[in-house]
C-alpha cells in the first residue's frame, strides 16, 4: 500500500506542476520565447521583448488580416505587420496593451481583441553594447591602434580586444579605416522602434568647428566622418546577426553624388616597395603618396598616401591579415564633405550630412541620434521594424583631406535611448 500509495501521489504532483507551467506564461522563460498566451486571450511579456501576437479564430488561407489598437497604457511601443496573420509587438514600458484584429474570409469577418500585459525585465539590462560580432576594418591610420593590434594577432584575438574596447558602459574608441571598413555588434534586448521618437545613438568623435576660415558656411561642420548605419532584428530567434539587414537612410543619401552599391578593393601593398614621398603641409609630410593601392566599380582608381601627422605605427594595411592580398567592400558611397576652407591645404572642414549617420555630428547633438523608421531595404523601399536586435556600422566615405588622411568613422559606443530614458524627436 505504501509504494501504491507513493506512486500516486508522485502523479498527483507531476499533473499539478504540468498544469501550473502551462498558466505561468509570464514567468522566467518569457523574455526568451516572446511570451506566452492565456486562455482568455491575454499575453505576458516584459519589456524590450519582441512578441508575436496570432489570433484563434482559424481563417482560410486567403484571408485578410487588419490589426489596430484599442487602448494602450503608453505609447512607447511597436505594432508591426497589421496586415498579416501573426504581428510582432514589443514595448518599452510596462501596461496594459489592447489591440483588435479583423478577419475577412470569404466575404465574412469576424473580430477578435488581444491583450498584452508587459512588466519589467527580471534582469536589468544594459543600454550599452553587449557584444561585438564582426569587426573588419579598412586599411587605414588607425586601424592597428584602435584597437591595438600586434605582429602575429589573429582575427579572433582582434575581436576579442575589440569586445574589451566597445562592450562596456564607456567604451573606449576604435577606428573602422578608409571606406567600407565596418564593425557588427548587438544589445542584450530589442531597441524598440517608437513612433515620434529617435531610438538609438551611435557614439564617434564628431565635433564642430571652432574657427571656420570661411564665414559664409551654411553648413554645420568641423570633424563629421559619416559611417552609414544598418540594422537587424534577430527574426528567426536565434541570437545571430543573420537574417535581413536593412540601411538606414540619412540625408546623404538621396543626394545627387551619392553612389548606391558602391564597391571598392584595397591592394596589400609590398613591404618592399620604395615610398614616394612628396609635399605636405606644415609639419605633416607625405612619406608615400602610392602607398596602399585601390580600384573601385566605377572604373577609378587611386591610392591612400601615407603621412607621419600622427604618433602611431605608419602601417595602415591591418595587421592581423598580412598574408591576404586584397580586401573588397561594398556598400553606399557619400559624396565627399571635406573642404578645404584655408585655400592652403592647412585647414579642412568635414560639413556634416542633416542627421542619419554615426561619427557625423557630436555625441550631444540630437542630429546623431537615429529613428529606426528611416531604415530602407536592399531596394530602397521603405520598411517597418518593430525593433532591432543588431546593427552595422561602415565608413561611407572615400575621400582624403590633405594632411588629415583619409577619411575614417571612429566608434566609441552604443546606446538605447528609450532605456537611458532620452525623449528626443525624429524629423
Amino acid at each position: 500500500m505504501k509504494k501504491r500509495f507513493l506512486k500516486y501521489s508522485q502523479l498527483v504532483l507531476f499533473a499539478f506542476l504540468a498544469i501550473a507551467l502551462v498558466n505561468c506564461s509570464g514567468g522566467d522563460d518569457s523574455p526568451e520565447t516572446g511570451g506566452g498566451e492565456t486562455e482568455d486571450n491575454v499575453y505576458k511579456t516584459q519589456r524590450f521583448v519582441i512578441l508575436t501576437l496570432s489570433p484563434k479564430i482559424s481563417a482560410g488561407a486567403d484571408a485578410v488580416y487588419s490589426w489596430s489598437v484599442e487602448s494602450v497604457s503608453s505609447e512607447n511601443y511597436a505594432l508591426t505587420n497589421l496586415s498579416s496573420k501573426e504581428a510582432l509587438f514589443v514595448a518599452a514600458t510596462e501596461g496594459t496593451y489592447k489591440f483588435k484584429v479583423v478577419i475577412t474570409d470569404k466575404g465574412t469577418s469576424e473580430t477578435e481583441e488581444i491583450t498584452v500585459s508587459v512588466s519589467a525585465e527580471a534582469k536589468e539590462l544594459k543600454s550599452y553594447i553587449s557584444k561585438v560580432i564582426e569587426f573588419k576594418p579598412a586599411p587605414g591610420q588607425f586601424v592597428n591602434d584602435l584597437p591595438v593590434a600586434n605582429d602575429g594577432d589573429s582575427a579572433d584575438r582582434v575581436l576579442s580586444r575589440t569586445n574589451m574596447y566597445l562592450a562596456k558602459k564607456n567604451a573606449d574608441m576604435i577606428s573602422l579605416g578608409a571606406f567600407g571598413g565596418y564593425v557588427v555588434f548587438g544589445f542584450d534586448h530589442s531597441i524598440v522602434n517608437i513612433k515620434g521618437k529617435r531610438d538609438f545613438r551611435v557614439l564617434g568623435n564628431a565635433f564642430w568647428a571652432e574657427a571656420n576660415p570661411n564665414p559664409d558656411a551654411e553648413m554645420r561642420g568641423g570633424s563629421s566622418e559619416a559611417g552609414v548605419i544598418m540594422v537587424s532584428y534577430d527574426k528567426n530567434k536565434n541570437g545571430l546577426p543573420d537574417d535581413e539587414w536593412y540601411e538606414i537612410e540619412g540625408a546623404g543619401h538621396n543626394m545627387e553624388k551619392t553612389i548606391r552599391n558602391y564597391e571598392i578593393t584595397y591592394f596589400r601593398p609590398d613591404p618592399n616597395k620604395v615610398p614616394v614621398p612628396g609635399g605636405g603641409t606644415g609639419t605633416v609630410i607625405f612619406t608615400d603618396l602610392e602607398y596602399i593601392y585601390w580600384k573601385d566599380n566605377q572604373g577609378k582608381d587611386g591610392y591612400l598616401v601615407q603621412n607621419n601627422a600622427y604618433n602611431h605605427s605608419l602601417e595602415y594595411w591591418p595587421k592581423w591579415l598580412k598574408d591576404q592580398e586584397s580586401i573588397t567592400f561594398k556598400g553606399t558611397r557619400l559624396p565627399d564633405n571635406a573642404v578645404d576652407e584655408s585655400g592652403n591645404g592647412s585647414y579642412f572642414v568635414q560639413y556634416a550630412f542633416l542627421y542619419g549617420y554615426a561619427d557625423n555630428a557630436p555625441n550631444s547633438d540630437d542630429d546623431s541620434a537615429i529613428d529606426i523608421d528611416w531604415a530602407i531595404d536592399k531596394d530602397g523601399n521603405k520598411v517597418k521594424l518593430p525593433a532591432v536586435d543588431f546593427v552595422k556600422v561602415y565608413n561611407g566615405l572615400n575621400q582624403q583631406a590633405g594632411w588629415l588622411g583619409e577619411t575614417s568613422t571612429e566608434i566609441m559606443g552604443a546606446v538605447d535611448l528609450h532605456l537611458l530614458g532620452e525623449n528626443i524627436p525624429t524629423r
